[in-house]
């Protein structure tokens, strides 16, 4: 049940980059215990995500796909939070 509702948290707040057409390029960052893990950034006029690894010296890897994005997401904040 955890994992369901936190991966939904994520898709939830990955969705609202999509909807928000303030600005071409939006950011979210998601952190555990204050410590910046990942960020999303997406390109409104391309459709495109970019996911930023921070723990792995800022790799960066594209998708067009909102759950893959998410699974990705909440893949890297739990293990990092397994580090700790």
């Amino acid at each position: 049940m955890a994992i369901e509702n936190n991966l939904d948290k994520i898709v939830h707040r990955i969705n609202a980059m999509v909807q928000d057409h303030q600005t071409t390029l939006q950011q979210r960052d998601f952190s555990i215990f204050g410590v910046l893990v990942v960020t999303v950034l997406y390109d409104s006029e391309s459709g495109m995500f970019a996911l930023e690894v921070n723990q792995e010296k800022h790799k960066r890897f594209a998708f067009d796909d909102v759950d893959l994005l998410a699974i990705d997401v909440y893949e890297a904040l739990s293990e990092f939070k397994e580090t700790f």
